[in-house]
């Protein structure tokens, strides 16, 4: 509620807006809120007893202050939240912005915890801004495909200047801290250590109170025109450097581009007002016309969704408690022991039986975590906590007190089942979490190896490489692991700053089932098996397929070679696909018709080709280049495909970018749609984020679901795999999904068809 202080000062807060019945600990600007803040400031406004007004996020000044518009009332297109009038008299943040900037009493806006997007915007519009050394403050619009749409283009400038207000918009920042605030000019104060925010603000409310209304008008920023740049650079100039800067527009570069230009309009056009209509055009046209919005705003709630629970796990783990076991001093296993440490866990015990690899492991790990706190990623007092926690041993009776292990040894299940048999009777604790890194093997088969009651406990946690690095983590679900279990991973998962996706036990799972088709017809079209291509060469397909076009992080043979080739060739032996070395024989699992070539096992067998670690694969790599990693052309390799190429049974036109595009993609699609179908996805959102965080997919085009459903069209889908299935009817990967068949006969999108079947569920059950 609105309260008055007996020194004349009203302080409103944010978080009364929200009824008790939604929870809102960001402090989202909904429709609530909105109108609750709007009838709040015209009180205090029509009060002759208030002579100043407060705005913070919580009454005792603890919390967040806002972090935004409530991106949930635009992501069906309607932007009513932010530019565009609503029913029903709800206030949009423009309204509340106008109503506090042209407020005849001082509003002061006591900043504390996050203050970001449409929050800041407020503060923008108050007359006076103070913080506590907590707040982090930001306007990260641009990475939902949108800009600032309530005055953020338009006010920042006249602040803090154009260079500043590039800076922070453009880049979608969130982490600019108080003290950065007060040095730009955005804060004109942080409150003293033996005060509260909400102190420090009566204290300027008292002071501003007291001040002439000319002192007002002038701290209206629609009133003041941009500075010139502290540099002396031209404006002009600064937008200008901007947008070079920015990625083209093509590559998903239309909402930072956009916010350059609505900035731009802030000293261009003659007026605040104009500059407010630009910049509400700009927003507008972002929400309701640019596909790459559409993306970003998809991955912001999928993202969201996949990592939420259905229930809360009590296990310690789920609080950072317990001590972790990882078996394998290798790339993997390192990464994974580095993300326990830094996320608090202790002690955290590697292991390996090799004695040379388990020092070069604990030697990397501390290197690591030294490196990460010179660059201010890790405070000093964590590294040294996480220093003293990690513990190292060859024997596996190392492990006998772990609350949650870890295997990640090599791809090999036998070695695999063998080691889960020794920690069933190792391991004292009866529900410790006994986990395996495994990226393509059988779940059950390794869980299979414990005793019964261990089983429920059993899962995959399949992290992907270098694992302290990237964000993803596949939670494999074997037919035993429990709820409980699955929870306690997601939990633990989130703690360690990563995304968890439950997904089904299958082989590969999801990113590398999918993984499959696309790798095998790129290595394909290398040599003109197709229906009278000619043979591509490596960099016509990572061309296609890479940043520069199609926009994956890297191509699939780039992929390979820094993943290592022989980790596919192991996994293909292992799967029964090899042809014997010895004997000629073709693999027991390769069937007659599968589309199939050697180049992969020969480049691994004979040429001992094996990626990047050896300076040839796909490619050739020189540590005198680009450290060692700038793929080069190999006359080797090609000599290898032109040997491949003349045993192809078709020669004729090569494949354009788009054509490879469909090509290897539509494969991997079908095999998404495929893996929902079986119920080894849940969503295709899910999907989507597996191959946005594990695989380099390009964030503005949304996953390869959202791809297929918005972008492509599931009908052009379906009618290239049928084109391909009748060519090579013994490839499976093009026999068109069921599920996708039907998506096309009801007329629906993938993420539509499954929102329906889930709200056609809910009904059922009521």
């Amino acid at each position: 509620t609105t309260m008055s202080i007996p020194s004349g000062v009203a302080v409103i807060a944010i978080s009364n807006g929200s009824p008790p019945s939604i929870p809102n600990p960001v402090n989202a600007l909904s429709a609530h809120v909105r109108q609750y803040l709007q009838t709040a400031i015209v009180n205090a406004l029509n009060d002759p007893s208030i002579l100043a007004i407060v705005l913070v996020g919580r009454p005792d000044g603890k919390g967040v202050f806002s972090a935004g518009a409530d991106i949930k009332e635009f992501s069906g297109n309607s932007g009513g939240s932010v530019t565009t009038s609503e029913p029903g008299g709800i206030p949009t943040l423009n309204d509340l912005a106008h109503l506090m900037e042209g407020s005849s009493k001082p509003i002061i806006a006591a900043l504390t915890g996050a203050c970001l997007g449409g929050g800041m915007e407020l503060a923008l519009a108050a007359q006076y801004r103070v913080a506590d050394k907590s707040l982090k403050y930001g306007l990260p619009e641009v990475k939902i495909g949108l800009i600032p749409g309530a005055g953020g283009t338009q006010r920042l400038p006249r602040l803090c200047g154009v260079r500043y207000a590039l800076d922070v918009i453009v880049r979608g920042r969130i982490n600019c801290s108080s003290a950065e605030g007060m040095k730009c000019g955005f804060l004109d104060g942080v409150a003293k250590n033996d005060e509260t925010v909400v102190d420090c603000a009566m204290r300027w409310a008292s002071w501003a109170a007291k001040l002439p209304p000319i002192t007002l008008e002038s701290r209206r920023l629609c009133n003041r025109s941009v500075p010139n740049d502290a540099e002396g650079m031209q404006n002009e100039d600064m937008c200008g450097f901007a947008l070079q800067s920015c990625p083209p527009k093509r590559a998903g570069g239309e909402s930072a581009r956009a916010t350059v230009e609505s900035i731009r309009a802030s000293f261009e056009v003659s007026s605040f007002t104009e500059g407010m209509e630009v910049e509400k055009n700009v927003f507008n046209d972002l929400l309701y016309h640019s596909l790459q919005g559409r993306a970003y705003r998809h991955i912001f709630f999928a993202e969201r969704s996949s990592s939420s629970g259905k229930r809360k796990s009590t296990n310690p783990l789920a609080k950072g408690k317990g001590t972790i076991g990882v078996i394998g001093a290798g790339t993997m296993g390192r990464g994974i022991a580095i993300s326990f440490l830094k996320a608090g866990y202790g002690p955290v015990i590697l292991l390996d039986v090799n004695a040379k690899g388990l020092e070069a492991g604990v030697k990397y790990i501390q290197q690591t975590l030294q490196i990460d706190a010179k660059k201010g990623r890790l405070s000093p007092s964590k590294l040294k906590a996480a220093l003293a926690c990690l513990q190292s041993s060859t024997a596996l009776s190392a492990l006998a007190n772990c609350d949650l292990v870890v295997e990640a040894v090599f791809e090999n299940l036998g070695v695999k089942r063998d080691i889960f048999s020794k920690l069933d009777s190792i391991v004292k604790k009866e529900d410790a979490l006994l986990l395996s890194n495994t990226s393509t093997l059988d779940v059950d088969a390794i869980s299979s190896s414990l005793s019964p009651q261990r089983r429920q406990f059993c899962a995959g946690m399949h992290f992907f490489s270098p694992a302290h690095i990237m964000k993803l983590v596949e939670v494999v679900r074997g037919k035993d692991t429990s709820a409980d279990t699955l929870e306690t991973i997601r939990a633990v998962t989130k703690l360690i700053r990563k995304i968890p996706i439950v997904v089904g036990n299958c082989d590969g799972f999801v990113g590398n089932r999918m993984m499959h088709p696309y790798t095998t017809e790129s290595t394909l079209t290398l040599v003109g098996h197709g229906g009278g291509e000619a043979g591509l060469t490596i960099s016509d397909v990572d061309g296609a397929i890479g940043p520069k076009y199609f926009g994956m992080a890297l191509g699939p043979f780039q992929v390979s070679d820094v993943a290592g080739n022989d980790i596919g060739y192991n996994i293909r032996r292992e799967k029964g696909i090899l042809r014997d070395p010895k004997t000629g024989q073709v693999g027991k699992n390769r069937s007659p018709g599968m589309r199939y070539t050697e180049i992969a096992d020969e480049m691994v067998e004979k040429m001992g080709r094996l990626g990047q670690k050896v300076q040839k694969g796909w490619y050739n790599y020189d540590p005198k280049i680009g450290k060692g990693r700038k793929p080069l052309p190999s006359t080797e390799m090609q000599q290898l495909l032109d040997k491949y190429s003349k045993d192809s049974p078709s020669r004729g036109t090569k494949l354009e970018k788009d054509e490879i595009v469909q090509r290897v993609l539509f494969p991997l699609v079908n095999e998404g749609f495929k893996i929902l179908e079986e119920g080894i996805a849940s969503d295709p959102s899910d999907i989507d984020i597996i191959y946005l965080y594990g695989y380099g997919w390009p964030a503005y085009r949304g996953g390869p679901m959202f791809w297929a459903d918005n972008e492509v069209g599931l009908p052009s889908v379906l009618n290239k795999l049928e084109e391909l299935h009748t060519m090579h009817p013994g490839s499976e990967y093009f026999r068109p999904s069921e599920l996708l068949r039907d998506c096309v006969k009801k007329g629906l999108g993938v993420q539509e068809y499954f929102r329906q079947s889930k709200r056609d569920a809910t009904k059922s059950r009521l």
